[in-house]
This record gives structure tokens, sequence and C-alpha cells, in this order.
């Protein structure tokens, strides 16, 4: 039993439907701040929710206004969804006719107190993974799972497997393969990328990194773990 309450205290437990989660921010502890999205720069933060002193939040991407944000930045930040996922197939064309269809990816969640960036909040199921979403080049992936957010302009569906390739030695290009499932709402969404494998290379050259991931919309979001740091 006092196993089963350690893990209870140090992961976070969330409920979601389509949109909304709730859980607890790891190491917060802190005060009060709200949840954001920068994906159209840091002069426009998107809230999407409240953290407390507790680190208790609430997330919701549903019926988020961009009223606010200027025609400019919206282009600037937009582009085709081909190149909005963080793996990227060899061929431009591998989504077929939603290839060049706007996009826009936010890697992490930010957190601001009275309207200054005060901290970043990494999603992930395992937190081994985060340093290498760090820095890829030095620090090893492992299997698990990370999260992002994208906006799409319209709905979206993409059900397809691809492949690229990656520099892993002198003269050496290891192919990977990505496997697309997931359903993209007009707005904004929540997506999982799952590393099935990982090819293990000479850590004087490069770190090790995913070569089978997984695509998908959240699968389990009692998986996720919302980790911050603080500045």
């Amino acid at each position: 039993m006092k196993a089963l309450l350690s893990v209870c205290f140090m992961c976070c437990f969330f409920w979601a439907n389509a949109q909304e989660i709730t859980g607890k921010v790891k190491n917060h502890g802190k005060s009060e701040m709200d949840l954001v999205l920068m994906l159209f720069g840091m002069d426009y933060p998107i809230s999407i929710g409240k953290v407390d002193k507790k680190g208790q939040f609430t997330a919701n991407l549903e019926n988020i206004s961009l009223n606010n944000i200027p025609k400019e930045n919206l282009s600037m930040s937009m582009g085709d969804l081909y190149f909005n996922f963080y793996f990227n197939c060899n061929e431009s064309g591998a989504f077929g006719e939603n290839s060049d269809k706007p996009a826009a990816r936010q890697d992490f969640v930010r957190l601001t107190k009275n309207g200054d960036w005060a901290g970043t909040v990494f999603l992930v199921s395992d937190e081994a993974l985060r340093p290498w979403i760090e820095d890829s080049g030095y620090n090893n992936a492992v299997e698990g799972s990370f999260y992002e957010v994208m906006y799409v302009e319209e709905d979206l569906s993409l059900n397809m497997t691809c492949n690229s390739s990656v520099y892993a030695a002198e003269n050496e290009e290891v192919e990977t393969e990505y496997s697309f499932d997931i359903q993209l709402k007009k707005g904004f969404n929540w997506v999982e990328y799952t590393i099935n494998e990982v090819y293990e290379t000479d850590p004087d050259i490069r770190a090790s990194f995913p070569s089978k991931v997984t695509i998908s919309n959240v699968k389990d979001p009692s998986r996720m773990l919302w980790v911050g740091t603080y500045y």
C-alpha cells in the first residue's frame, strides 16, 4: 500500500475527453501560473488553463479564439502539414492531398506568471525521454511516448506509414519508419509520438535515436507526466 501511495504521489492522474486534460504538474509547488501555447509568437500567448500553487491543473484545447493574433503572425507561423510533425517522411507528398494543408506545431507547454515566461512543462510518459527531447544529438532516446500540440485549419485524417533516413555514422544512414494514425480536428489537438524501437549507435559519434515511431491521438492520458522546469 505504501508503494502504491508513493507512485500515486509521484505521478500525474488525468481525466480527458477529446480536448481537456486535468492532472498535476510534477515539481511545481510554486504559485498559480498560466498554461500557455506560444506557437504564434511570444507576444501572443494562448492560454489553455491554469496551474494552482499545488500543481493541480486543467488544460483545454477547445474553443480557443485567435481573434487577437495578427494575420501576419498567423501566416508566418503556419506551414505545410508535412513539415509540422516532429518526424518527417522522405517524400514531401507522403500525406497525399493533405501534405500542404496549413498547420502549426507547439513542442512544449509554457508557464507564465503575470505575463512573464516562468517555466516550461515537458509532456512525456517517461522522464528518461526528457534529456533526448532537449538535446537529441548527445542524449539517447528511449522507448516511450512524448506529446505535443498541433493546430490545423480544417479536419484532417492520416492513416499511413512512411520511411525516412537518419545519419548514424560516417557513410551510414539508417532507415526509419513512421506510422501515422491520427485524426486532427479543426483547431488545436494533442498529438502523441510513441517510440517503439530505438537504433543504438556508437556514442562517440552520435546518440541513439528512434527508428520506429507511431504518431497518433493521445491513447491513454493517464500515462502522461507533466514535468515542470522553472526559470
